[in-house]
């Protein structure tokens, strides 16, 4: 995504944000485009404009936990933790699953019969279930 910054307005379309700066006299210097390619980019950049820093000044700056004042490295991937979906054994009949999974408001990740037999007998003899 990119997007021009000109003073304090922020444009989505280059020659919007260029009209702009002619209009307040400003030089092409004044033009500044901003890109941004991940999520943890756009945080990282919404949180400085908030003045969140990752070195507070005072204690009371201090950051929420999980902002993201910087982004990630180059090659860095992300964990992924898969939240949105209910894992549904291939023999229950399909109408009780998606009625469950739209109640849930996830979605539906069939698994075969062996596998689910494999998980419910790892949970049940983990520790703490």
């Amino acid at each position: 995504m990119i997007v021009y910054n000109v003073e304090r307005g922020w444009f989505p379309m280059k020659n919007d944000a260029d009209a702009h700066r002619r209009q307040l006299g400003l030089k092409p210097a004044a033009l500044a485009t901003i890109r941004i390619d991940t999520r943890e980019e756009l945080a990282a950049f919404l949180n400085a404009l908030m003045g969140l820093k990752k070195e507070p000044a005072t204690p009371e700056e201090v950051p929420p936990a999980g902002a993201v004042l910087e982004p990630r490295p180059q090659g860095v991937t992300p964990e992924v933790i898969e939240r949105n979906y209910i894992e549904v054994p291939d023999f229950v009949p399909a109408f009780l699953a998606k009625e469950h999974a739209k109640r849930e408001g996830k979605e539906i990740r069939w698994v075969s019969e062996q596998e689910w037999n494999a998980s419910s007998a790892s949970s049940a003899t983990s520790p703490g279930s």
